[in-house]
Protein backbone atom coordinates (compact mmCIF):
# COMPACT_ATOMS: atom_id res chain seq x y z
CA UNK A 1 0.00 0.00 0.00
CA UNK A 2 1.21 3.45 -0.84
CA UNK A 3 2.16 6.59 0.98
CA UNK A 4 0.09 9.55 2.03
CA UNK A 5 -1.79 10.45 -1.11
CA UNK A 6 -2.90 6.84 -1.58
CA UNK A 7 -3.90 6.60 2.06
CA UNK A 8 -5.94 9.74 1.86
CA UNK A 9 -7.79 8.42 -1.14
CA UNK A 10 -8.20 5.17 0.75
CA UNK A 11 -11.13 6.60 2.70
CA UNK A 12 -12.79 8.03 -0.39
CA UNK A 13 -15.59 10.61 -0.54
CA UNK A 14 -19.14 9.94 0.46
CA UNK A 15 -21.34 10.37 -2.65
CA UNK A 16 -24.46 1.72 -4.77
CA UNK A 17 -26.75 -5.76 -8.15
CA UNK A 18 -27.40 -8.51 -9.75
CA UNK A 19 -27.82 -12.30 -9.65
CA UNK A 20 -30.88 -14.42 -9.43
CA UNK A 21 -32.16 -17.79 -8.58
CA UNK A 22 -33.02 -20.20 -11.34
CA UNK A 23 -35.76 -22.64 -10.45
CA UNK A 24 -35.80 -26.01 -12.14
CA UNK A 25 -38.93 -28.12 -12.50
CA UNK A 26 -39.41 -31.84 -12.85
CA UNK A 27 -40.72 -33.18 -16.16
CA UNK A 28 -44.39 -34.36 -16.08
CA UNK A 29 -45.11 -38.11 -15.89
CA UNK A 30 -45.89 -39.59 -19.37
CA UNK A 31 -49.57 -40.36 -20.17
CA UNK A 32 -50.57 -44.12 -20.32
CA UNK A 33 -50.81 -45.83 -23.69
CA UNK A 34 -54.11 -47.43 -24.79
CA UNK A 35 -52.77 -50.89 -23.93
CA UNK A 36 -51.90 -49.73 -20.46
CA UNK A 37 -55.31 -48.12 -20.03
CA UNK A 38 -57.31 -51.31 -21.04
CA UNK A 39 -58.82 -53.16 -17.99
CA UNK A 40 -57.20 -56.50 -17.13
CA UNK A 41 -59.04 -59.77 -17.96
CA UNK A 42 -60.94 -61.11 -14.97
CA UNK A 43 -59.62 -64.63 -15.50
CA UNK A 44 -55.96 -63.65 -15.62
CA UNK A 45 -53.85 -63.12 -12.52
CA UNK A 46 -52.99 -59.51 -11.80
CA UNK A 47 -49.56 -58.47 -12.96
CA UNK A 48 -47.02 -57.40 -10.36
CA UNK A 49 -46.68 -53.62 -10.47
CA UNK A 50 -43.22 -52.28 -11.30
CA UNK A 51 -42.41 -49.13 -9.33
CA UNK A 52 -41.71 -46.15 -11.50
CA UNK A 53 -38.22 -44.70 -11.31
CA UNK A 54 -38.02 -41.62 -9.08
CA UNK A 55 -36.86 -38.66 -11.11
CA UNK A 56 -33.58 -37.11 -9.93
CA UNK A 57 -33.92 -34.04 -7.74
CA UNK A 58 -33.84 -30.74 -9.50
CA UNK A 59 -30.35 -29.29 -9.69
CA UNK A 60 -30.01 -26.24 -7.45
CA UNK A 61 -28.53 -23.34 -9.34
CA UNK A 62 -25.63 -21.64 -7.56
CA UNK A 63 -26.27 -18.05 -6.60
CA UNK A 64 -23.73 -15.84 -8.29
CA UNK A 65 -22.27 -13.03 -6.20
CA UNK A 66 -20.35 -10.30 -7.99
CA UNK A 67 -17.50 -8.73 -6.01
CA UNK A 68 -14.79 -6.15 -6.58
CA UNK A 69 -11.94 -4.62 -4.62
CA UNK A 70 -8.40 -3.39 -5.00
CA UNK A 71 -5.40 -4.46 -2.92
CA UNK A 72 -4.37 -7.84 -1.51
CA UNK A 73 -2.24 -8.47 -4.62
CA UNK A 74 -2.28 -12.13 -5.66
CA UNK A 75 -4.30 -13.16 -2.59
CA UNK A 76 -7.95 -12.63 -3.55
CA UNK A 77 -7.24 -14.76 -6.61
CA UNK A 78 -6.48 -17.62 -4.19
CA UNK A 79 -9.39 -16.93 -1.85
CA UNK A 80 -12.23 -16.87 -4.38
CA UNK A 81 -11.57 -20.38 -5.80
CA UNK A 82 -11.18 -21.80 -2.29
CA UNK A 83 -14.50 -20.32 -1.18
CA UNK A 84 -16.27 -21.51 -4.33
CA UNK A 85 -14.95 -25.04 -3.85
CA UNK A 86 -16.22 -25.23 -0.27
CA UNK A 87 -19.56 -23.46 -0.80
CA UNK A 88 -21.45 -25.25 -3.59
CA UNK A 89 -24.51 -23.03 -3.13
CA UNK A 90 -22.61 -19.79 -3.89
CA UNK A 91 -20.32 -18.73 -6.72
CA UNK A 92 -18.29 -15.57 -6.23
CA UNK A 93 -17.42 -13.80 -9.47
CA UNK A 94 -14.47 -11.51 -8.78
CA UNK A 95 -13.50 -8.42 -10.75
CA UNK A 96 -10.18 -6.90 -9.72
CA UNK A 97 -10.09 -3.12 -9.54
CA UNK A 98 -7.06 -0.85 -9.44
CA UNK A 99 -6.46 1.42 -6.49
CA UNK A 100 -6.05 4.48 -8.70
CA UNK A 101 -9.53 5.81 -9.39
CA UNK A 102 -11.26 3.05 -7.40
CA UNK A 103 -13.46 5.33 -5.30
CA UNK A 104 -14.59 7.33 -8.32
CA UNK A 105 -15.40 4.08 -10.15
CA UNK A 106 -17.31 2.71 -7.17
CA UNK A 107 -19.22 5.92 -6.56
CA UNK A 108 -20.27 6.11 -10.20
CA UNK A 109 -21.46 2.48 -10.23
CA UNK A 110 -23.46 2.93 -7.04
CA UNK A 111 -25.07 6.11 -8.32
CA UNK A 112 -25.97 4.39 -11.60
CA UNK A 113 -27.45 1.35 -9.87
CA UNK A 114 -24.97 -0.95 -11.58
CA UNK A 115 -22.64 -1.75 -8.69
CA UNK A 116 -21.48 -5.23 -7.69
CA UNK A 117 -23.33 -7.34 -5.11
CA UNK A 118 -20.58 -6.60 -2.62
CA UNK A 119 -17.37 -4.62 -2.66
CA UNK A 120 -14.54 -3.16 -0.65
CA UNK A 121 -15.53 0.06 1.03
CA UNK A 122 -14.23 2.39 3.68
CA UNK A 123 -15.67 4.07 6.77
CA UNK A 124 -16.91 6.96 4.63
CA UNK A 125 -18.89 4.69 2.34
CA UNK A 126 -20.33 2.55 5.15
CA UNK A 127 -21.42 5.49 7.28
CA UNK A 128 -22.39 7.78 4.43
CA UNK A 129 -24.12 5.41 2.03
CA UNK A 130 -25.77 3.17 4.63
CA UNK A 131 -28.28 5.67 6.01
CA UNK A 132 -29.11 6.70 2.44
CA UNK A 133 -30.18 3.15 1.62
CA UNK A 134 -27.34 2.47 -0.79
CA UNK A 135 -25.63 -0.32 1.18
CA UNK A 136 -27.38 -3.02 3.17
CA UNK A 137 -27.74 -3.31 6.93
CA UNK A 138 -26.02 -6.60 7.80
CA UNK A 139 -27.19 -6.73 11.42
CA UNK A 140 -29.96 -9.29 10.63
CA UNK A 141 -27.33 -11.63 9.16
CA UNK A 142 -24.94 -11.11 12.07
CA UNK A 143 -27.66 -11.89 14.60
CA UNK A 144 -28.40 -15.20 12.85
CA UNK A 145 -24.76 -16.14 12.22
CA UNK A 146 -23.63 -19.13 14.28
CA UNK A 147 -20.59 -19.89 12.12
CA UNK A 148 -18.89 -16.50 12.50
CA UNK A 149 -20.82 -14.79 15.32
CA UNK A 150 -20.24 -11.18 16.26
CA UNK A 151 -18.63 -12.31 19.51
CA UNK A 152 -15.70 -13.73 17.50
CA UNK A 153 -14.58 -10.26 16.39
CA UNK A 154 -12.22 -7.87 18.14
CA UNK A 155 -14.08 -5.72 20.69
CA UNK A 156 -15.73 -2.72 19.06
CA UNK A 157 -14.63 -3.44 15.51
CA UNK A 158 -18.16 -4.08 14.20
CA UNK A 159 -19.44 -0.92 15.90
CA UNK A 160 -17.05 1.11 13.73
CA UNK A 161 -19.58 0.81 10.90
CA UNK A 162 -22.79 1.17 12.91
CA UNK A 163 -25.32 3.99 12.73
CA UNK A 164 -28.29 3.86 15.08
CA UNK A 165 -28.06 0.11 15.67
CA UNK A 166 -27.71 -0.67 11.98
CA UNK A 167 -24.40 -2.08 10.72
CA UNK A 168 -23.48 -1.09 7.18
CA UNK A 169 -20.19 -2.93 6.74
CA UNK A 170 -18.44 -6.06 7.95
CA UNK A 171 -14.84 -5.47 9.06
CA UNK A 172 -12.57 -7.59 6.90
CA UNK A 173 -9.11 -6.63 8.14
CA UNK A 174 -7.21 -4.01 10.12
CA UNK A 175 -4.21 -1.91 9.21
CA UNK A 176 -1.72 -1.43 12.05
CA UNK A 177 1.38 0.67 12.66
CA UNK A 178 4.92 -0.60 13.33
CA UNK A 179 8.45 0.73 13.61
CA UNK A 180 10.63 -0.89 10.95
CA UNK A 181 14.40 -0.66 11.16
CA UNK A 182 17.62 -1.58 9.36
CA UNK A 183 19.76 -3.75 11.64
CA UNK A 184 22.92 -3.19 9.60
CA UNK A 185 22.78 0.54 10.20
CA UNK A 186 22.37 0.02 13.94
CA UNK A 187 25.26 -2.46 13.97
CA UNK A 188 27.52 -0.05 12.07
CA UNK A 189 26.69 2.71 14.55
CA UNK A 190 27.17 0.39 17.55
CA UNK A 191 23.63 1.05 18.74
CA UNK A 192 21.14 -1.42 20.28
CA UNK A 193 18.09 -2.15 18.17
CA UNK A 194 14.83 -0.42 19.08
CA UNK A 195 12.50 -2.59 21.13
CA UNK A 196 9.03 -2.59 22.60
CA UNK A 197 10.50 -0.71 25.58
CA UNK A 198 12.02 2.15 23.55
CA UNK A 199 10.76 5.58 24.63
CA UNK A 200 10.20 8.53 22.28
CA UNK A 201 13.21 10.40 23.69
CA UNK A 202 15.39 7.32 23.20
CA UNK A 203 14.06 6.99 19.68
CA UNK A 204 14.94 10.60 18.82
CA UNK A 205 18.47 10.04 20.16
CA UNK A 206 18.80 6.94 17.96
CA UNK A 207 17.55 8.82 14.91
CA UNK A 208 20.05 11.63 15.45
CA UNK A 209 22.95 9.19 15.84
CA UNK A 210 21.93 7.30 12.68
CA UNK A 211 21.57 10.35 10.42
CA UNK A 212 24.55 10.87 8.09
CA UNK A 213 25.51 13.66 5.73
CA UNK A 214 27.78 13.58 2.70
CA UNK A 215 30.74 15.87 1.86
CA UNK A 216 28.34 18.44 0.40
CA UNK A 217 26.29 18.56 3.58
CA UNK A 218 23.31 16.72 2.12
CA UNK A 219 21.76 13.92 4.14
CA UNK A 220 22.66 10.52 2.70
CA UNK A 221 21.10 8.43 5.48
CA UNK A 222 18.06 9.46 7.51
CA UNK A 223 17.56 8.21 11.04
CA UNK A 224 13.75 8.48 10.89
CA UNK A 225 11.03 8.47 8.27
CA UNK A 226 7.29 8.10 7.76
CA UNK A 227 5.77 9.90 10.74
CA UNK A 228 4.27 12.72 8.67
CA UNK A 229 2.90 10.65 5.76
CA UNK A 230 -0.78 10.50 6.77
CA UNK A 231 -3.22 10.25 9.70
CA UNK A 232 -2.19 6.71 10.58
CA UNK A 233 1.26 7.26 12.21
CA UNK A 234 0.19 10.67 13.53
CA UNK A 235 -2.79 9.19 15.40
CA UNK A 236 -0.54 6.43 16.74
CA UNK A 237 1.79 9.01 18.31
CA UNK A 238 -0.95 11.40 19.48
CA UNK A 239 -2.98 8.68 21.20
CA UNK A 240 0.11 7.26 22.89
CA UNK A 241 0.81 10.77 24.18
CA UNK A 242 -2.71 10.98 25.65
CA UNK A 243 -3.92 13.48 23.06
CA UNK A 244 -7.03 13.81 20.89
CA UNK A 245 -7.14 12.80 17.21
CA UNK A 246 -9.57 13.85 15.65
CA UNK A 247 -12.47 13.47 18.05
CA UNK A 248 -13.30 13.69 21.72
CA UNK A 249 -14.05 10.32 23.34
CA UNK A 250 -17.78 10.69 22.70
CA UNK A 251 -17.08 11.86 19.12
CA UNK A 252 -19.23 14.94 19.65
CA UNK A 253 -16.52 17.43 18.70
CA UNK A 254 -13.03 17.79 17.24
CA UNK A 255 -10.37 18.54 19.87
CA UNK A 256 -7.13 18.73 17.93
CA UNK A 257 -6.17 21.79 20.03
CA UNK A 258 -5.56 19.48 23.01
CA UNK A 259 -2.08 20.34 24.41
CA UNK A 260 -1.05 16.69 24.22
CA UNK A 261 -1.98 16.63 20.54
CA UNK A 262 -0.04 19.83 19.91
CA UNK A 263 3.00 18.39 21.69
CA UNK A 264 3.02 15.17 19.63
CA UNK A 265 2.60 16.97 16.30
CA UNK A 266 5.35 19.43 17.15
CA UNK A 267 7.64 16.49 17.96
CA UNK A 268 7.04 15.08 14.48
CA UNK A 269 7.78 18.46 12.91
CA UNK A 270 10.96 18.71 14.98
CA UNK A 271 12.25 15.48 13.44
CA UNK A 272 12.15 17.33 10.12
CA UNK A 273 13.25 20.87 10.99
CA UNK A 274 15.09 20.73 14.32
CA UNK A 275 16.80 17.35 14.49
CA UNK A 276 16.82 16.99 10.69
CA UNK A 277 16.52 13.21 10.98
CA UNK A 278 13.47 12.94 8.66
CA UNK A 279 13.20 14.06 5.02
CA UNK A 280 11.89 17.56 4.44
CA UNK A 281 8.72 17.36 2.30
CA UNK A 282 9.41 20.86 1.02
CA UNK A 283 12.70 19.67 -0.52
CA UNK A 284 11.98 16.75 -2.86
CA UNK A 285 14.74 14.18 -3.09
CA UNK A 286 16.34 13.35 -6.42
CA UNK A 287 16.09 9.62 -5.59
CA UNK A 288 13.68 7.49 -3.52
CA UNK A 289 14.03 7.76 0.25
CA UNK A 290 12.83 4.90 2.40
CA UNK A 291 13.61 1.78 4.36
CA UNK A 292 13.59 -0.38 1.24
CA UNK A 293 15.99 2.01 -0.50
CA UNK A 294 18.58 1.38 2.23
CA UNK A 295 18.92 5.08 3.07
CA UNK A 296 16.63 5.17 6.13
CA UNK A 297 17.44 3.59 9.49
CA UNK A 298 13.92 3.58 10.99
CA UNK A 299 10.52 4.02 9.40
CA UNK A 300 7.00 4.25 10.79
CA UNK A 301 4.90 2.19 8.39
CA UNK A 302 2.00 -0.23 8.18
CA UNK A 303 2.01 -3.98 8.66
CA UNK A 304 1.07 -4.33 4.97
CA UNK A 305 4.45 -3.01 3.79
CA UNK A 306 6.37 -6.33 3.74
CA UNK A 307 3.82 -8.18 1.59
CA UNK A 308 3.20 -5.22 -0.70
CA UNK A 309 6.93 -5.25 -1.37
CA UNK A 310 7.54 -8.93 -0.73
CA UNK A 311 10.24 -9.58 -3.34
CA UNK A 312 12.39 -6.70 -2.10
CA UNK A 313 11.61 -7.36 1.56
CA UNK A 314 12.53 -11.03 1.32
CA UNK A 315 15.77 -10.09 -0.42
CA UNK A 316 16.62 -7.87 2.56
CA UNK A 317 14.91 -10.04 5.18
CA UNK A 318 18.16 -10.82 7.01
CA UNK A 319 18.70 -7.20 8.05
CA UNK A 320 15.21 -5.66 8.16
CA UNK A 321 13.03 -6.05 11.24
CA UNK A 322 10.17 -4.37 13.09
CA UNK A 323 9.06 -3.66 16.62
CA UNK A 324 6.33 -1.75 18.45
CA UNK A 325 6.25 2.02 18.06
CA UNK A 326 7.94 4.07 20.82
CA UNK A 327 6.14 4.75 24.07
CA UNK A 328 5.16 8.21 25.27
CA UNK A 329 5.40 8.74 29.02
CA UNK A 330 5.25 4.99 29.50
CA UNK A 331 2.14 4.58 27.33
CA UNK A 332 1.52 3.03 23.95
CA UNK A 333 -1.77 2.88 22.07
CA UNK A 334 -1.72 0.90 18.84
CA UNK A 335 -4.03 2.17 16.13
CA UNK A 336 -6.17 -0.45 14.36
CA UNK A 337 -7.76 0.88 11.20
CA UNK A 338 -10.59 -1.49 10.16
CA UNK A 339 -11.70 -1.73 6.55
CA UNK A 340 -15.18 -3.05 5.69
CA UNK A 341 -16.76 -5.08 2.94
CA UNK A 342 -20.19 -3.71 1.97
CA UNK A 343 -23.26 -5.33 0.45
CA UNK A 344 -25.16 -3.45 -2.23
CA UNK A 345 -28.66 -2.61 -1.00
CA UNK A 346 -29.97 -3.40 -4.50
CA UNK A 347 -28.46 -6.89 -4.58
CA UNK A 348 -30.88 -9.81 -5.00
CA UNK A 349 -28.45 -12.20 -3.32
CA UNK A 350 -27.69 -10.44 -0.06
CA UNK A 351 -27.62 -13.65 2.00
CA UNK A 352 -25.19 -15.28 -0.40
CA UNK A 353 -23.09 -12.12 -0.42
CA UNK A 354 -22.99 -12.18 3.38
CA UNK A 355 -21.77 -15.79 3.32
CA UNK A 356 -18.85 -14.64 1.18
CA UNK A 357 -17.86 -11.56 3.17
CA UNK A 358 -18.20 -13.31 6.55
CA UNK A 359 -15.99 -16.16 5.33
CA UNK A 360 -13.57 -13.56 3.98
CA UNK A 361 -13.39 -11.77 7.35
CA UNK A 362 -13.42 -14.59 9.88
CA UNK A 363 -12.64 -18.04 8.49
CA UNK A 364 -9.19 -19.41 9.42
CA UNK A 365 -8.62 -20.53 5.81
CA UNK A 366 -9.27 -16.99 4.61
CA UNK A 367 -7.13 -15.47 7.37
CA UNK A 368 -4.24 -17.76 6.40
CA UNK A 369 -4.28 -16.17 2.93
CA UNK A 370 -5.41 -12.55 3.23
CA UNK A 371 -3.60 -11.83 6.48
CA UNK A 372 -0.25 -12.27 4.84
CA UNK A 373 -0.72 -8.58 4.02
CA UNK A 374 -3.04 -7.18 6.74
CA UNK A 375 -3.99 -7.90 10.34
CA UNK A 376 -7.12 -9.99 11.14
CA UNK A 377 -10.28 -8.80 12.88
CA UNK A 378 -11.06 -11.90 14.98
CA UNK A 379 -9.80 -12.67 18.47
CA UNK A 380 -9.09 -16.28 17.55
CA UNK A 381 -6.59 -15.24 14.91
CA UNK A 382 -4.34 -13.84 17.64
CA UNK A 383 -5.11 -16.12 20.56
CA UNK A 384 -5.19 -19.54 18.87
CA UNK A 385 -1.57 -20.55 18.17
CA UNK A 386 -2.61 -22.83 15.30
CA UNK A 387 -4.46 -20.03 13.51
CA UNK A 388 -1.77 -17.43 14.28
CA UNK A 389 0.94 -19.69 12.88
CA UNK A 390 -0.78 -19.68 9.48
CA UNK A 391 -0.65 -15.91 8.92
CA UNK A 392 2.29 -14.75 11.02
CA UNK A 393 4.91 -15.87 8.50
CA UNK A 394 7.58 -14.22 6.32
CA UNK A 395 7.85 -11.78 4.69
CA UNK A 396 6.49 -10.41 7.96
CA UNK A 397 9.64 -9.59 9.98
CA UNK A 398 10.49 -11.65 13.03
CA UNK A 399 9.73 -8.84 15.48
CA UNK A 400 6.23 -8.43 14.09
CA UNK A 401 5.61 -12.17 14.29
CA UNK A 402 6.78 -12.30 17.91
CA UNK A 403 4.88 -9.20 19.07
CA UNK A 404 1.57 -9.47 17.18
CA UNK A 405 -0.45 -10.68 20.18
CA UNK A 406 0.98 -8.01 22.49
CA UNK A 407 0.33 -5.42 19.79
CA UNK A 408 -3.35 -6.42 19.59
CA UNK A 409 -3.79 -6.22 23.35
CA UNK A 410 -3.16 -2.46 23.19
CA UNK A 411 -5.37 -1.86 20.16
CA UNK A 412 -7.52 1.24 19.72
CA UNK A 413 -9.89 1.24 16.78
CA UNK A 414 -10.02 4.11 14.32
CA UNK A 415 -13.60 5.36 14.31
CA UNK A 416 -15.19 8.25 12.45
CA UNK A 417 -18.62 9.83 12.05
CA UNK A 418 -20.50 11.35 9.14
CA UNK A 419 -18.57 14.65 9.02
CA UNK A 420 -15.24 12.88 8.47
CA UNK A 421 -14.86 14.17 4.91
CA UNK A 422 -15.03 17.81 6.06
CA UNK A 423 -12.76 17.09 9.01
CA UNK A 424 -10.13 15.52 6.78
CA UNK A 425 -10.31 18.48 4.42
CA UNK A 426 -9.59 20.79 7.34
CA UNK A 427 -6.73 18.59 8.51
CA UNK A 428 -5.00 18.27 5.15
CA UNK A 429 -5.58 21.91 4.37
CA UNK A 430 -3.59 22.96 7.43
CA UNK A 431 -1.09 20.22 8.35
CA UNK A 432 1.19 20.99 5.40
CA UNK A 433 1.95 24.38 6.97
CA UNK A 434 3.47 22.54 9.94
CA UNK A 435 5.48 20.09 7.87
CA UNK A 436 6.77 22.98 5.72
CA UNK A 437 7.73 24.97 8.82
CA UNK A 438 5.29 27.77 7.97
CA UNK A 439 3.38 27.56 11.26
CA UNK A 440 3.66 26.00 14.71
CA UNK A 441 1.77 22.92 15.80
CA UNK A 442 -0.33 25.06 18.13
CA UNK A 443 -1.40 27.37 15.29
CA UNK A 444 -2.19 24.49 12.95
CA UNK A 445 -4.10 22.49 15.55
CA UNK A 446 -6.18 25.52 16.49
CA UNK A 447 -7.10 26.13 12.85
CA UNK A 448 -8.02 22.49 12.26
CA UNK A 449 -10.19 22.44 15.38
CA UNK A 450 -12.07 25.62 14.47
CA UNK A 451 -12.75 24.57 10.88
CA UNK A 452 -13.72 21.01 11.76
CA UNK A 453 -16.09 21.99 14.56
CA UNK A 454 -17.77 24.52 12.30
CA UNK A 455 -18.34 21.68 9.83
CA UNK A 456 -19.69 19.44 12.60
CA UNK A 457 -22.23 22.08 13.56
CA UNK A 458 -23.96 21.71 10.19
CA UNK A 459 -26.14 18.84 8.96
CA UNK A 460 -24.47 16.26 6.77
CA UNK A 461 -25.42 16.75 3.13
Amino acid sequence: MDRRMTRRSFLGKVSVTMAGVVVAACAPRPAPTPEQARPAETTAPAATAVPEATPPPAKVERQKVTFTMYGHPGLIEQMVPLFNETHPEVEVVFERSEGQGYWEKLTAAVAAGSAWDCFRGGPNQALGWGPKGLVADIMPFLEMDTTYPASDYLPGVIDAFAVEKRVYGLPAWCLTMWLFYNKRMFDEAGLPYPSKDTTWDEYVAMAKALTKTGPDGRVIQYGSNGWDWWQFPIAQLVWSNGGCFFYSDDMSRVCMDDPKTVEALQDIADLIHVHKTSPNPAIPSASPVGLLSDNVATEANGDYMPWDNKDVFLEKYEYLDATLCPTRNGNRVNIYWPDPLLINASSRVKEAAYKWISWFSADPDSIAIQCKVVFPVTKRAYEDPDVAARWLIPPRPKGMIDLALEHARNARLWKVELHIGDIENAFWGEIGRLWNNEATAEEVCRAITEQANEAMSKPVQ
